[in-house]
């Protein structure tokens, strides 16, 4: 059982706030400080090589920015789009008929590709 599914079984009415309030935390938790953005990407699956059997790494071209002030907004906008991308319904990004899959999360700066450059094998 997937979390969004726990979350959706345990509490029907408001397991997207509830999604979004530990997104919020956990972010809060590790840059130790509010987040001030939430940023929408698209994320791919890419090749990295042929090494060690072959490798991926995850890309992401950004599609949104959405500055915030306060907590309640932020869990707010972050259901909005939680929403319109239908993030519940996604397939995993490693399933073979899945070409993309829509990524949502707390930032201190704006949306911006990642990675910088293309990661290589040591």
């Amino acid at each position: 059982m997937s979390y969004i599914s726990a979350l959706k079984k345990f509490y029907p009415k408001s397991y997207k706030a509830r999604f979004a309030i530990n997104a919020y935390n956990v972010h809060k938790y590790f840059e130790h400080k509010d987040p001030t953005v939430v940023t929408v990407h698209e994320t791919y699956l890419r090749y990295g090589g042929p090494e060690e059997g072959g490798w991926y790494y995850t890309q992401g071209e950004p599609l949104v920015s959405h500055c915030i002030f306060s907590k309640r907004q932020a869990v707010q906008v972050y259901v909005k789009y939680f929403e319109e991308y239908e993030i519940e319904g996604q397939p995993s990004l490693g399933d073979t008929t899945t070409r993309s899959n829509i990524d949502i999360s707390f930032s201190n700066e704006l949306a911006k590709a990642y990675p910088e450059s293309r990661p290589y094998y040591c």
